[in-house]
């Protein structure tokens, strides 16, 4: 009579895995081709990935330093030169780098005297940009500035206004009250120069600001 052989259950469990790796094999065996390819596209897409992202980060850094470096020019006078290198990051660049690129240039036709491109380059970046609100503000005070020079100084005391209403918080608030004052008092407007200054009178007493736009308006009541 034989002996009953008892299998145990680690046996079991080795027999399990090796049926499945003979079985893995004779699949690898028979589908290598799809494999190796499919394995290849993966490793391509990884390197791709890879790939643009140190791209990516390289240009951004070079469109970084380009960007100061433009700035720097603006900031010499070297207008021209400037505006010919800011023009070319906006096209080229996306993000606060062509963002901003596109503000300094709107900045380099303002200084150029280039006011109806000034304002087609600030009223571009606000519509298509929003670095943060400071920034917005002062492109819409450039739109202002632009009008202001042009002689068309209702329309610029209005966008004045305009700037303060977008940005209540800014730091240049008593600037842009002034430059609404100045404007309104040149466009001979006394309801809106007064009402204007009585803002500033109440939200900045005794500033530098104040007091010039109380002597414009006492200016324009004289007329």
């Amino acid at each position: 009579m034989r002996s009953k052989v008892k299998i145990t259950k680690k046996q079991i469990k080795q027999d399990k895995f090796t049926n499945f790796m003979l079985q893995a094999r004779d699949w690898c065996i028979e589908n290598w081709q799809p494999l190796v390819i499919g394995v290849a596209v993966v490793i391509v897409a990884i390197v791709a990935i890879v790939y643009f992202l140190n791209v990516s980060e390289a240009k951004s850094k070079e469109g970084a330093m380009r960007l100061s470096m433009a700035v720097a020019n603006l900031n010499r006078g070297n207008y021209q030169e400037a505006i010919l290198e800011l023009s070319d990051l906006s096209e080229n660049y996306g993000g606060r780098t062509g963002g901003m690129a596109l503000f300094y240039l709107a900045n380099g036709h303002y200084e150029s005297r280039n006011f109806d491109q000034a304002i087609e380059n600030y009223q571009k970046f606000i519509d298509e940009y929003h670095i943060d609100d400071l920034t917005t503000a002062s492109a819409i005070a450039g739109i202002a500035a632009c009008l202001e020079n042009k002689q068309e100084f209702l329309a610029a005391g209005d966008k004045f206004y305009e700037a303060i209403e977008y940005y209540p918080d800014s730091p240049l608030l008593p600037d842009f009250y002034l430059g609404a004052v100045r404007n309104y008092v040149n466009a001979g407007d006394l309801d809106k120069t007064e009402k204007t200054l009585a803002v500033l009178n109440e939200k900045f007493p005794n500033t530098e600001s104040a007091r010039i736009a109380t002597r414009l308006s006492m200016s324009l009541k004289i007329k």
